[in-house]
């Protein structure tokens, strides 16, 4: 009796698995389709079981990722759509926006400068619908005076 509970549990265990791993494809070193318990999923270019390369993101926000990746994490060149209707075309580093990049909000507000860790930071510019425009140096998500 002892010998089946354990195969039971052991067949829920894989079947749980499946479910948070690969989907289908190669997952381990080439493309594929891995989907998390959260919902997130991606597909795409695959090394060392984590997302390497060019690949697509969906979070289960509505997010979308679609660029490089690099040890599972969005790194280098890549366009995210966020769910709050704000899409950034830009450079990233460990799953921050770092580098050049462009960020449209839902309003028409646009920034078009240098980032760092996810916030406006150097040498950049903000463009308002109204017209107006703010250039400048910005530093922690700030234009400095």
């Amino acid at each position: 009796m002892k010998k089946i509970i354990i195969a039971v549990c052991m067949v829920f265990a894989v079947a749980g698995y499946g479910f948070a791993g690969c989907v289908e494809g190669d997952c381990v070193n080439g493309e594929g389709v891995y989907e998390w318990s959260d919902g997130t999923r991606y597909s795409g270019s695959i090394r060392n079981k984590a997302p390497e390369g060019h690949g697509t993101m969906l979070y289960p926000d509505g997010g979308e990722y679609v660029g490089e990746m690099k040890a599972g994490s969005r790194s280098g060149k890549g366009d995210m759509n966020f769910p709050d209707g704000k899409k950034y075309t830009g450079l990233w580093e460990d799953n921050l926006m770092n580098g050049l990049g462009t960020m449209t909000w839902a309003d028409g507000k646009v920034y078009v400068g240098e980032w760092l860790d996810g916030m406006s930071h150097g040498q950049g510019k903000m463009s308002y619908p109204d017209g107006k425009v703010r250039e400048g140096v910005w530093e922690d998500g700030d234009l400095l005076d």
